[in-house]
C-alpha cells in the first residue's frame, strides 16, 4: 500500500509538470530497493501493475525497452536514442519531458561514453591497418567516422539482421558483415583459421552468464594474430540507474566488475588488463595474444 501511495504521488508530480522530480524520485527508490530479494520482486511487480508504469512508456526509449520489437532488449535502435539524445517526432511532450531526463542518467551516459571510447579503438586499429572483428556491433557507430574510407579489413558481426542492413547501408558495402551470434562466429573463424589484430566487443557480455563468458575467452584467444587484442566492456553492478533499467525498463543485465573480468580471464590462463570507464559505470578488459 505505502508503495501505490508513492506511484500515485509519482503521478501527480508528472501532471504538474515536476518530471525531474519524479523521474528521479522514482529512479532513487528503485535503485535503494534493488537486490533487495523478495521485496525488489515485489516492488518491481507492483510498479509494472499500476498506472504509473503506462504512463512511463510515453518515453520512446523505455517503451521500446520493454516491447522489445527486435525481440530483445537494448537493441541497435535504443542505443541510437541515447546516442543522439532525440525523440522521435511521434512522441508525446510528456514522453519527449520523461526521456530527457532518463537519457541523461548514468546509464546512458556511459553508453555514449563506452561510444566514444570504442571509437578511439576502432578508429586507431583501423589506421594501423588491423584486422578488425566487432562482435554484437548493433549499427556500429563507432566506426561513423569512417563512413567514406574502405573498412574492409573490418568484420562486423550481429544476429540482428536489421542491424547489419544499417552498418551495410552507411560503409557502402565495403564492410563485410557477419549475421551470427559471436560464439558462432568465433567457431567458424577457429575452423578457418581466419585471424584478427582486434576482436571487439562492446557489448555481447551484459547478457551472457560466467560460463558462456568463459566460452567466449576460449573461442577468442586462438581467433587472434600474434600480439592481437580481445578486448570488451560490460557494466558494473549496483551503478545508479540499475533499478530503473530493471525495474521500470524490463532490461536485466549480467554485471561484472573489473576483478570479475580479470578471475574469469585467468581461469582461462590468459592475462588480463583492467579499468573502468569515466563514468564509473563500465568495466574494460583487454586481453592480448603474445
Amino acid at each position: 500500500m505505502q508503495i501505490e501511495c508513492f506511484y500515485d504521488d509519482a503521478i501527480r508530480l508528472l501532471e504538474d509538470g515536476n518530471v525531474d522530480v519524479a523521474v528521479h524520485g522514482l529512479a532513487t527508490r528503485l535503485g535503494r530497493e534493488h537486490g533487495s530479494g523478495a521485496l525488489w520482486k515485489d516492488m518491481r511487480a507492483s510498479l509494472q501493475q499500476h498506472e504509473l508504469y503506462r504512463i512511463l512508456m510515453e518515453d520512446p526509449a523505455t517503451a521500446r525497452c520493454v516491447t522489445k520489437p527486435r525481440g530483445y532488449a537494448g537493441d541497435a535502435a535504443l542505443i541510437d536514442l541515447y546516442y543522439d539524445r532525440q525523440p522521435p517526432a511521434e512522441t508525446s511532450r510528456l514522453g519527449a519531458d520523461i526521456f530527457a531526463v532518463t537519457s541523461a542518467f548514468q546509464a546512458a551516459e556511459a553508453v555514449r561514453q563506452r561510444r566514444q571510447d570504442g571509437e578511439m579503438i576502432i578508429e586507431q586499429a583501423w589506421a594501423d591497418g588491423n584486422q578488425i572483428c566487432v562482435l554484437g556491433c548493433g549499427h556500429f557507430r563507432e566506426a561513423d567516422g569512417l563512413i567514406g574510407k574502405d573498412v574492409s579489413n573490418i568484420v562486423a558481426v550481429d544476429h540482428d539482421p536489421m542491424a547489419l542492413s544499417v552498418v551495410d547501408s552507411k560503409h557502402g558495402g565495403s564492410i563485410d558483415c557477419a549475421e551470427s551470434t559471436g560464439f558462432r562466429f568465433l567457431r567458424r573463424a577457429i575452423k578457418s583459421g581466419r585471424k584478427f589484430d582486434l576482436i571487439y566487443a562492446p557489448s555481447l557480455t551484459d547478457y551472457v552468464d560466467n560460463p558462456a563468458l568463459q566460452l567466449l575467452y576460449r573461442l577468442a584467444y586462438p581467433c587472434l594474430a600474434p600480439h592481437g587484442r580481445f578486448i570488451l566492456a560490460i557494466f558494473v553492478p549496483n551503478h545508479r540507474s540499475v533499478g530503473w533499467m530493471e525495474g521500470v525498463m524490463d532490461w536485466d543485465l549480467c554485471y561484472r566488475t573489473e576483478s570479475g573480468l580479470a578471475r574469469i580471464a585467468n581461469e582461462r590462463g590468459l592475462r588480463a588488463k583492467t579499468w573502468r570507464d569515466a563514468t564509473s559505470t563500465i568495466a574494460w578488459c583487454e586481453v592480448q595474444r603474445g
